[in-house]
């Protein structure tokens, strides 16, 4: 992934106080890994978006890039 993976946001834990159970209240929630469709999903801790699975050892990312126009 060539995009670096931040934004010009401050962490909204940071800012909100966020919860204490959750290292990253900006990590989108996936239930299935897209490729394999295992639910053995883990968040990665190097990079704030990631999420990697343990059943096809794949990493992924999954980010909100906005709404589109009708």
């Amino acid at each position: 992934m060539s995009e670096p993976d931040h934004d010009s946001l401050p962490s909204v834990n940071s800012v909100m106080g966020g919860r204490a159970g959750h290292s990253n209240g900006r990590r989108a929630t996936v239930n299935n890994c897209p490729y394999c469709m295992s639910e053995s999903l883990f968040p990665r801790a190097d990079t704030d978006n990631a999420w990697e699975c343990r059943e096809c050892r794949r990493a992924f990312s999954v980010k909100f890039h906005g709404h589109i126009t009708a």
